[in-house]
């Protein structure tokens, strides 16, 4: 295990892509699990981090040890189960280069090392795929008493998705699938009622991987006409953008936030909605002149700022709307939007494996003081938690005994259905044009 500690060094690791800044006491390199257990014995405040990818704070230190994970990166591959077994320090590019050699990939395609995205749940490009915590069959990890734990499915919930304040992970296994022949389709329109009517119908798709939605100006941006745009990308081959053109567009989306940051819009946010709810969103952005992109698949929509005034009306919209951090997390920047109830499970959660405080403080949410009458009876009612369940099944029986505020109905009906040009619907998802209709009737 290596260990930093000039100071001069150290510079790098007191932030991360957020542009927030701490201050790392030192830093460590653990290359197995033994280091990792060694560590946390040893050390009281502790944040693992990975690429510094994050944007919300996730792994800024405020004088802590950081814990990097770039060493822990086996990748080992089972045949027989379609399972790969990878350590934490892992990014999705270097999996998919060795998968890629014997004809397999893993579809959650992102920034960052695997430990990180399964840290923060993040989905990938292709939003028909889902999250990372779809994927995983067992998660390995070193808690805050410096045991080794393993969590299956049912489990996964209290590691996967919880920014590191549960413990360090150490493995993840992972589903994986034969490489897929992709291709896309794009689909252009001026008329916003158009662009969400198409893409409810083309949410229904099974084969249907990607729904890419960009506003006029960052069309615009990426070379494309000054219109709505949905990237319509097929894990099979009835798209019209195929091989290397499609591997072309793929490049280009993927990475599409350096265009809108060589604009200066270097501040973002990443909603989630109910997808009855976008429009409303896409239209107030409109209202402001903010340029967005989204993922109409997940329901999140990024919009960019390069003026304070207007973010803070924006996120005022977003608390009104009652939207859900999309795929950038909560980290240091975010917590105010968490509200009580998961406030309460999140401290429940942490509290069971972090007793101690010694991960990630300050992060998702703020526990300052174990000793605090709150968390002695939260710590007294998870030893009466019965021993023959699982931490799932005891999470779900909490969440049941809690009060939950009643929050109104939401309607789902509408008439999209009946706005639907099935002509433009072919022509999307079959790559059929009006001239093979024409040859079709002679």
């Amino acid at each position: 295990m290596m260990d930093k500690n000039n100071s001069y060094e150290l510079i790098c690791y007191n932030t991360d892509d957020s542009g927030m800044f701490g201050e790392a006491s030192r830093v460590v390199f653990p290359r197995d699990v033994e280091d990792v257990i060694k560590i946390v014995f040893d050390s009281q405040d502790l944040v693992p981090r990975g690429l510094g990818s994050n944007v919300v704070g996730g792994c800024v230190p405020s004088n802590s040890v950081v814990v990097d994970m770039k060493n822990m990166n086996e990748i080992n591959f089972d045949f027989k189960s379609e399972i790969v077994c990878v350590g934490p320090g892992v990014t999705i590019k270097e999996l998919n280069e060795k998968l890629k050699q014997i004809n397999y990939e893993f579809p959650i395609i992102c920034n960052g090392t695997i430990g990180g995205i399964v840290a923060m749940n993040r989905p990938g490009l292709m939003g028909g795929y889902g999250n990372i915590k779809e994927w995983i069959e067992e998660i390995e990890f070193v808690n805050g008493r410096g045991e080794l734990t393993k969590f299956g499915k049912a489990e996964i919930g209290e590691v996967c998705g919880l920014e590191g304040i549960t413990g360090i992970i150490t493995k993840i296994k992972l589903k994986v699938i034969p490489l897929v022949e992709r291709s896309a389709s794009i689909f252009q329109s001026n008329d916003i009622e158009e662009v969400f009517v198409v893409a409810k119908r083309l949410r229904l798709e099974k084969h249907i991987v990607m729904l890419r939605f960009y506003s006029p100006y960052f069309s615009k941006l990426l070379g494309f006409p000054e219109k709505y745009h949905i990237i319509v990308g097929f894990d099979n081959q009835n798209g019209r953008i195929k091989g290397n053109d499609y591997a072309d567009l793929f490049n280009k989306i993927r990475k599409d936030y350096y265009k809108i940051y060589e604009k200066g819009y270097r501040d973002s946010e990443d909603p989630k909605f109910l997808f009855e709810k976008l429009k409303e969103f896409v239209l107030f952005l409109n209202k402001f002149n903010v340029p967005y992109s989204g993922d109409l698949n997940l329901g999140i929509i990024y919009s960019f700022f390069n003026d304070d005034l207007k973010k803070k009306e924006v996120v005022k919209m977003i608390d009104r709307m009652n939207a859900r951090p999309g795929s950038y997390g909560v980290g240091l920047k975010r917590k105010k939007r968490i509200d009580n109830l998961q406030k309460k499970i999140i401290r429940r959660v942490k509290l069971r494996h972090d007793p101690f405080l010694k991960f990630n403080k300050g992060k998702l949410i703020d526990i300052e003081d174990s000793s605090t009458n709150e968390n002695k009876e939260i710590k007294k009612d998870l030893l009466k938690t019965d021993s023959n369940q699982s931490p799932e099944e005891n999470m779900k029986k909490f969440i049941d005994d809690t009060q939950m505020e009643e929050v109104g109905n939401v309607s789902m009906k509408d008439n999209f259905d009946d706005q639907i040009d099935k002509k433009l619907m072919d022509k999307i998802l079959f790559n059929k044009d009006d001239e093979d209709e024409s040859d079709n009737k002679k």
